[in-house]
């Protein structure tokens, strides 16, 4: 009885829907049209809704659009982004032809600003924009490589090929000695990385570069702050689906060229020495031929996919996108793995009085470890270079050639008996409740969470050189780290004209509370290989007490309470004030609070009457503003005593038991450090924006620079305390130049260039309470067996200066001629080479002037775009040079190495040394990236708008007088920058081929 009641149930309902949809149909009309712009241009991508429902479509390339509509009382929503929506009655018509104006107020472009947006004419402040359509395309790894070179004076270094390494970026020059010099970057306002948000999904990204706009996020502003605003859904827009692909490969951009068997055979013949290479070579196997560095890499090749779908009806709308990246490294056992899906939803209620919003963000990502802990093992790099290339790499019974020497192994070996991995994983969500009882009053509540895991798991195996020379009999570790934040924002905005005057008010509170833990721990000499690191209890060395292990958990708070407040008169002048309340829990109790105010005003002197007859000047405005920012210290509970269970054990009470000891010494004036910047700039744009910019000019002091002091003992009880102490400076220029050169029907060039120069000073690093022995640090390691310090930090100098002997000439015999400070001239031997004396400044290692040029071109159906940068006026170290150009060394070296030095005779020292002779200037031009790409007529494809093919380049070429692989080098350690690592992951070059479909 209940399936036959079911099955009539579902007739009658399959019926009445039949009749529905038949009646539907019947009245249905289909309307088609074609959208065109003021110039009577067509529009393609052109929203086009059926009012008060979810139906809809676009219009194709040719601005056309097909449409069923219910009868002659609909009415139709057109919409697209810079022109005004329109509402077109179908009444009887079933053919359409509608013409879009332009937005005045959406060409007066909106910028986002800290917990806002503005018009760009009343920006006061240092804020540089760029929108997705200026983004650098190709095979992205993050978000930096978007706007690398299109922001003067940010600062972003790759100079690695590793995949997944975050590069290195600073803005407006090095403003800590111990800090972070990252900008504070947020993710649709929740802080986050380059990498949080997949390069596809990103639609814009602000730099707010002074501390005027900076300062309403206090502690955190120091650095600069970086906006990144994903893609969202639009209201009466139809659904749009997209899909983008790439497959890139990429090779070693330039290999160190080290000796080949048969070179250095013919070397060994014509300088008439003997090294133990032969003897090796014999000793094992014969003589051979292997190229090492070649037979541990490859052709790496890298896909990406991109889907994203997007859209909205009358009171919600939405956006998906899903990302997927693997990328191989050049290096065997070396890769990135990552996928991303992001959600975003938008109801609005009650006559859009009331908006919920939904953001959830999810990555996970995998990486190959290639060492404990590591995911490039510098040792497997440097093996590569300077092992026998007359050695083969494995025996004739199938075993790798190894043999004792100081850290000399088969590269090979070590990543075929080794590996691991290196999980991480972040889940962000957010949500945000927005009021807006009246016009002009908006309150929101935000409330997100954002939760951080990586897990690294690392095993070698019995075959690996630490079980073969150190008798590990296997070796494997394991580590995890989570990390979780909640924060909590509210702010309220209201906003009034009245008149002339337009006056906009914002207050807020924000809550910040992280917690972080984790641990590790290894172990060896286990039964199997088997179990790789994921039996760690199996190794019989923690049953032998020297497995070792290890745990933390930490956590902090930050809260703000924030104000600003814009006034425009006769939207001629405005006028920007704000002001930060911040508290932390890593601050000392005698400054658990800090201030930071800012203020900033701009004139549009085009406005003015005696500006209003000039022909081609659309806009010319003065900017000038103040601000405080800071930087917080980096770990928690450094203002207090901390005591641990380390050092060495002593016996009592018939135990052994670790000794008690203060791992550092409180400190209750701990805070943070405060810089103070004064801006000022001029924006202007000419011949109806054919030729737009700005330039800036700043002044950026920073006080109380944590450092860790060196402190007697007694009184204190640890030999080190974190204290603010120093002061630095930093002066600059910014100029940002945009042209269209050519403008036509079938033919358009655009240029853009940035160019910053920064002038940076260390002005003290001593108080009355803690000090530095001569008002200096020497810093940095050229490495073993030179072990000198290659920088020196001091007063009065800027950062980055190289410190050591300056080499003038070789003698006779082959030894280093060294100039004194004093003028002297002496040959070098090790007493000349230790006295601190007899060292000097011999360069400075980082820019003084960077340059980014892009330009873009177009002509018909075909664009290119081609970006360039620059870094001049700084010096490299070379340590490839310095440690393998010298032919009298036990390990193979660089076909340099055999070259007269100072053009008189080679090197006779058997050992390493650090003089000028291999510090070089490093002045590059680099074309970064090149793109040329095509855009299909789809007219004639129902369900397709939009399809786009091109080929990329990145790393293309290098104009430069450097001899090593690549003059743009990673920056990690602040006070000796300029030191080009002999391990680094060397820098690739980039070949790309992507499809952009639109549907």
């Amino acid at each position: 009885m209940r399936k036959y009641f079911t099955k009539r149930l579902v007739a009658a309902l399959a019926l009445l829907a039949s009749a529905l949809l038949y009646q539907q149909a019947m009245a249905q009309v289909t309307v088609s049209g074609k959208v065109v712009s003021e110039d009577n241009e067509s529009l393609p991508g052109v929203s086009v809704m059926l009012k008060g429902t979810l139906l809809g479509t676009t219009t194709d390339a040719g601005g056309r659009f097909t449409i069923a509509v219910p009868g002659s009382e609909s009415v139709l929503i057109l919409s697209f982004v810079g022109y005004v929506s329109e509402e077109v009655p179908v009444g009887n018509q079933t053919t359409l032809e509608i013409r879009l104006v332009p937005d005045l107020q959406s060409l007066q472009e909106v910028v986002v600003i800290g917990y806002g947006t503005q018009k760009k004419e009343n920006v006061t402040t240092a804020i540089a924009s760029v929108k997705e359509k200026d983004f650098t395309t190709g095979a992205m790894r993050d978000a930096s490589e978007l706007i690398k070179g299109k922001v003067a004076g940010l600062v972003i270094d790759n100079g690695s090929g590793d995949p997944g390494e975050m590069p290195n970026i600073s803005l407006r020059g090095v403003a800590t000695i111990s800090g972070s010099t990252t900008p504070l970057i947020l993710i649709n306002g929740v802080p986050g990385d380059f990498n949080t948000a997949a390069p596809a999904d990103i639609v814009s990204i602000e730099v707010l570069k002074d501390a005027s706009a900076a300062a309403i996020y206090g502690t955190r502003g120091a650095n600069g702050v970086i906006l990144i605003t994903t893609r969202g859904g639009a209201r009466d827009r139809a659904p749009s689906l997209a899909y983008t692909h790439y497959s890139a490969v990429s090779n070693i951009a330039r290999k160190p060229e080290f000796l080949t068997a048969g070179e250095y055979l013919q070397r060994a013949e014509t300088f008439n020495f003997v090294s133990d290479y032969v003897n090796e070579a014999e000793q094992h196997g014969g003589i051979g031929d292997t190229d090492w560095l070649d037979l541990i890499t490859r052709t790496a090749y890298t896909q990406n996919h991109n889907l994203s779908l997007q859209g909205g009806g009358a009171s919600s709308t939405y956006a998906l996108a899903v990302n997927y990246i693997s990328q191989e490294g050049i290096f065997l056992k070396s890769g990135n793995d990552e996928f991303r899906v992001s959600l975003d939803l938008n109801q609005y209620l009650l006559d859009d009085k009331v908006t919920l919003n939904i953001n959830v963000l999810r990555g996970v990502q995998k990486r190959e470890a290639m060492g404990d802990g590591n995911s490039f093992n510098t040792l497997i790099y440097r093996n590569a270079l300077i092992r026998n290339p007359l050695l083969h790499v494995k025996d004739e019974e199938g075993n790798w050639i190894d043999f004792p020497k100081y850290q000399y192994y088969n590269p090979l070996a070590m990543i075929e008996e080794a590996g691991g991995d290196i999980n991480n994983s972040w889940t962000r969500l957010t949500s945000n409740l927005t009021v807006e009882p009246i016009g002009g009053w908006k309150t929101n509540l935000m409330l997100a969470q954002e939760i951080k895991e990586e897990l690294m798991g690392y095993a070698e195996t019995k075959k690996h050189y630490s079980t073969t020379r150190n008798g590990r009999n296997g070796f494997a570790s394991r580590s995890d780290d989570h990390n979780k934040t909640n924060y909590l924002e509210l702010t309220s905005q209201y906003a009034h004209t009245l008149g002339d005057h337009n006056v906009t008010l914002l207050g807020g509170y924000s809550y910040q509370y992280n917690v972080n833990e984790g641990g590790w721990v290894n172990n060896y000499d286990f039964p199997t290989d088997k179990y790789s690191y994921s039996n760690l209890e199996a190794g019989n060395a923690m049953r032998d007490g020297l497995a070792r292990m290890a745990s933390y958990k930490n956590d902090n708070a930050l809260i703000g309470f924030f104000g600003r407040a814009a006034y425009t008169f006769r939207d001629k002048f405005n006028v920007l004030a704000s002001v930060r309340r911040e508290g932390s829990s890593k601050f000392g109790a005698n400054y658990k609070w800090g201030t930071f105010p800012s203020a900033s005003a701009s004139w549009l002197i085009n406005k003015e009457p005696f500006l209003a007859n000039v022909n081609g000047l659309t806009l010319l405005k003065l900017r000038a503003g103040y601000g405080v920012t800071g930087v917080i210290p980096r770990d928690s509970y450094q203002s207090k005593t901390a005591l641990n269970y380390d050092g060495s054990f002593f016996y009592n009470n018939g135990k052994w038991v670790p000794p008690l000891q203060n791992a550092w010494n409180p400190n209750p004036d701990l805070r943070w450090e405060k810089s103070q910047e004064v801006n000022v700039g001029v924006d202007f744009e000419l011949f109806n924006r054919r030729i737009t910019g700005s330039v800036d000019g700043y002044v950026k002091k920073t006080k109380d620079l944590l450092f860790q002091y060196r402190v007697p003992q007694p009184p204190n009880l640890a030999e080190r305390t974190l204290a603010n102490v120093g002061k630095m400076e930093n002066r600059g220029i910014e100029v940002l130049l945009r042209g269209t050169p050519v403008r036509s029907n079938n033919f358009e060039w655009n240029s853009m260039v940035t160019m910053s120069r920064n002038k940076n000073e260390l002005l003290s690093l001593s108080n009355d309470l803690y000090q530095i022995d001569g008002d200096y640090i020497n810093t940095g390691d050229a490495g073993d067996p030179i072990s000198m310090t290659t920088h020196r930090v001091e007063v009065g100098q800027p950062l980055g200066n190289f410190w050591g002997l300056k080499s003038i000439d070789i003698s006779d015999d082959g030894l280093w001629v060294i100039e004194l400070p004093g003028g002297e001239r002496k040959v070098m031997d090790d007493n000349v080479m230790s006295q601190d004396p007899n060292r000097q400044i011999l360069g400075n290692g980082i820019p003084k002037f960077r340059l980014g040029w892009t330009n873009t071109f177009r002509y018909k159906s075909f664009d290119l775009s081609v970006v360039m940068n620059g870094a001049f006026g700084f010096q490299i170290l070379n340590f490839q040079r310095m440690f393998y150009e010298n032919p009298n060394i036990n390990y193979n070296v660089l076909e340099s190495a055999f070259d007269n030095v100072y053009g008189k005779r080679l090197l006779a020292y058997t050992r390493q040394a650090y003089v000028s002779y291999y510090i070089e200037d490093g002045d590059y031009l680099k074309l970064d990236n090149a793109t040329l790409g095509y855009n299909f007529n789809v007219a004639q494809l129902k369900f397709i708008r939009a399809v786009r093919l091109y080929v990329s380049g990145s790393n293309l070429a290098t104009i430069t007088g450097y001899k090593g692989v690549d003059p743009e080098i990673r920056r990690d350690d602040l006070m000796f920058q300029g030191n080009d690592n002999r391990d680094k992951f060397p820098s690739i070059r980039t070949y790309t081929v992507g499809v952009n479909v639109n549907f």
